[in-house]
């Protein structure tokens, strides 16, 4: 019988060739899982609350307190907001609404008034890492500001999320204004070259300088449909937005927008938006 050896040599060979193949199919597995992208979603809310005071001239804050609540967005901008004012029994209405929902408050002060502040505010649900009050250029008939924060909305990801309220002046002079503060915030934002979220009452319509502005500027404008009017007072217009920009690392993609139909709580109509972040 005639047995066959195989060299020791070429028995290494083969060996070597093996672990080498494992070591290649492992590298080629981490590589894989190294690119593989993850998707966050991300609920977002914007709404003019008109300091408490419904379209049936009753001061009930709770009321856009149930609004927000019921909707349980991770973020929400909010316009219109008192802050120890008399007209509104000195309440801290950002305290107030961040408790009722269970949110984190931030409010910034556009000018003193009637005894107390007026502005803005945020509500957040997700880990807040820094927030800057940015002071704006002065409206025609009030100052401004924005609210900017970076958030962490899932354990490797972060985003800036703002909150606006531009000048509310219907002539040119307005228009110049809005557009002169949207300047000054994109000049901020583009220090800081992350993935940005803007809602909130920008006070103008989508086919305006200031929102055509943000588009130049790589921003994409959320469309809402046929059903756009945000603003219920005598005169229906579209005020309210929900904008991102995108970064290479992270990818900001909507889902659905809706104005949801609450005509008493403010002359403003609730603006949610879903989105799915992937990073």
């Amino acid at each position: 019988m005639i047995t066959h050896r195989i060299k020791p040599n070429l028995m290494k060979e083969n060996a070597m060739k093996k672990i080498m193949l494992i070591v290649l199919c492992v590298c080629m597995c981490v590589c894989y899982a190294c690119e593989q992208k993850q998707i966050t979603k991300l609920k977002v809310m914007s709404y003019n609350i008109r300091h408490g005071e419904g379209m049936d001239n009753v001061l009930d804050l709770s009321r856009a307190a149930e609004v927000i609540k019921e909707q349980a967005p991770d973020l929400c901008g909010l316009q219109e907001v008192d802050n120890t004012c008399l007209r509104t029994n000195k309440i801290e209405q950002s305290s107030y609404l961040a408790e009722k929902t269970n949110m984190t408050g931030t409010f910034s002060k556009f000018m003193d008034f009637d005894g107390g502040e007026y502005g803005m505010a945020t509500l957040s649900a997700k880990p807040i890492i820094s927030t800057k009050r940015l002071q704006l250029p002065d409206g025609i008939a009030e100052p401004r500001s924005a609210i900017i924060h970076e958030v962490q909305i899932a354990k490797a990801c972060t985003i800036v999320f703002v909150n606006v309220h531009f000048d509310w002046i219907e002539s040119d002079e307005g228009v110049s204004s809005r557009l002169n503060q949207a300047k000054a915030l994109m000049q901020y934002l583009d220090a800081i070259n992350k993935a940005v979220i803007i809602t909130g009452d920008f006070n103008c319509s989508p086919a305006s300088p200031t929102m055509k502005y943000f588009n130049e500027q790589g921003f994409e404008f959320i469309n809402k449909g046929e059903d756009n009017l945000s603003f219920q007072g005598e005169t229906k217009v579209e005020l309210d937005h929900v904008i991102f920009r995108n970064t290479n690392d992270i990818k900001i993609k909507a889902i659905s927008i809706d104005l949801l139909e609450e005509p008493i709580v403010s002359d403003h109509r609730p603006l949610v938006a879903e989105l799915e972040v992937i990073y």
